[in-house]
């Protein structure tokens, strides 16, 4: 389930859901939910989604972390919704983490409103707790649409 994007809650009442559809009867139901093998608890299930999101997408900072990126900036870009860059996070030289998003509708907004290049608001109070890194929004001036997303 975690591979269809499921977080562990969502897993979890996923799999309960199951179960209400699978007993026969009400005590068949009571017996499913309180056997722990049948019906693990949210611990457990937080555990397996570490354990799955460890192997699959690897730490949450350094090389594996951007070398997953990488691929899904390239694979963004090839799917023709927009287009995406990133930089990486370098101390050596002092390259900060960037990720850029343009979606199509951005594009289209900027080339078809000329107001659209003229004024840009910018939120900077929002911020990606895990990582410590802070999220920057930049909005046009026509109907608030976003138009350049950086990280």
């Amino acid at each position: 389930m975690f591979k269809d994007g499921h977080s562990p809650s969502s897993a979890l009442y996923t799999h309960e859901d199951e179960l209400y559809l699978s007993a026969v009867n009400e005590q068949e139901l009571l017996k499913l939910l309180a056997d722990r093998a049948d019906n693990p608890d949210y611990g457990y299930v937080s555990n397996l989604f570490q354990q799955y999101r460890k192997t699959t997408l690897g730490s949450r900072n350094g090389k594996p972390m951007f070398e997953r990126l990488a691929e899904i900036v390239k694979d963004y870009n090839n799917s023709d919704r927009g287009r995406a860059v990133l930089q990486e996070y370098d101390m050596n030289s002092g390259k900060a983490f960037i990720l850029c998003i343009v979606t199509n509708l951005m594009c289209r907004v900027h080339e078809k409103i000329q107001q659209a290049g003229e004024l840009c608001y910018m939120d900077a109070s929002s911020s990606f707790e895990p990582l410590n890194t802070s999220i920057t929004l930049f909005f046009t001036s026509c109907a608030g649409i976003n138009y350049i997303f950086y990280i």
